[in-house]
């Protein structure tokens, strides 16, 4: 009996041993599937990653030239004013053609609202005496005047506090670059500084672009009506439905319009312009199935248009 049991034992170890390499040629052959699968899965992956960034490499390289366009343009327009009534400023695209690729340019002109960075004297402490009204009213309209001395003392060159104020050594006492540096205050939320389309906000009233007047041609109703005590809403829309039809140039337009004296173009000699700094550039570039989005902020000058921000 003892050899038919040694026999049948290397059967069945022989059988085991055929089991068991069967089980590992399968492991085996699963894991070069798996490793084969995640490797095409990773090709995949990084021919779709390599191609977004060309595509972005390619669209932010045609946007800075549609932009070099656009630049162009706004050095050229030297005329007495910037006005939507223009065509350069209507809204209307102007398409350039990049062989697979096209850009829809829109320009718009800026400076339509409070220069929260010409608030103060050249000193950087004292409030302007042309700003203090509609700085307050604004406050006032937004249901903050008390974060008037806060808000201040936060874009002021000393660091000596307002009455009912505060000033840390986290407040930067410089110039705002974006207007959304005050959402550093605490008292300051989204809600506060831009509108939900309901209620005013800080940004209806206030930009961090500009300092040397406000483009009566494109600034919005609500900012004209607080202007000036000499302003209401009915003058600030009889404003808006005159440079509807034809641009603002200067004075001599400005006091045809019923309401608006020479007292009142007086008093506001030093808070209004006809003309913008600021430019907003909006550039759509679209080609090879897909498009980008890009939206620039300019400075005009002498011999051109310097970045000031660029989104896409």
């Amino acid at each position: 009996m003892a050899p038919a049991c040694n026999q049948h034992m290397r059967k069945c170890c022989r059988a085991s041993e055929r089991g068991f390499i069967l089980v590992a040629v399968l492991l085996v052959s699963t894991l070069f599937l798996g490793a084969a699968v995640s490797f095409a899965l990773f090709a995949r992956y990084e021919a779709a990653r390599v191609s977004a960034e060309e595509f972005a490499a390619v669209t932010r390289g045609l946007a800075m030239l549609a932009l070099k366009e656009a630049s162009e343009a706004i050095v050229i327009d030297d005329g007495p004013s910037d006005s939507r009534s223009e065509p350069i400023y209507s809204g209307k695209p102007i398409e350039l053609d990049f062989s697979d690729f096209t850009a829809q340019v829109t320009i718009e002109p800026l400076d339509g609202h409070i220069p929260i960075n010409g608030l103060l004297l050249p000193d950087g402490v004292t409030i302007k005496n042309e700003y203090a009204y509609p700085w307050m009213l604004a406050l006032g309209a937004l249901g903050i005047e008390h974060l008037a001395p806060v808000i201040l003392d936060f874009i002021d060159a000393d660091i000596i506090p307002r009455a009912g104020s505060r000033e840390p050594d986290d407040f930067p006492n410089r110039r705002l670059s974006d207007l959304s540096e005050l959402l550093r205050l605490p008292e300051i939320t989204g809600g506060v500084l831009y509108s939900n389309g309901e209620s005013p906000a800080l940004g209806d009233f206030f930009t961090a672009y500009g300092d040397s007047g406000i483009n009566i041609n494109v600034t919005p109703g609500w900012v004209l009506a607080i202007l000036d005590p000499g302003l209401d809403a009915d003058t600030a829309g009889r404003i808006v439905e005159s440079r509807a039809e034809n641009a603002i140039t200067g004075p001599d337009d400005l006091v045809k319009i019923s309401g608006i004296s020479q007292t009142l173009i007086t008093r506001l000699k030093n808070v209004i312009n006809y003309k913008s700094i600021y430019f907003r550039v909006h550039i759509e570039v679209a080609g090879r199935g897909g498009r980008r989005n890009f939206e620039i902020t300019v400075r005009r000058e002498q011999d051109g248009c310097s970045v000031i921000n660029w989104r896409e």
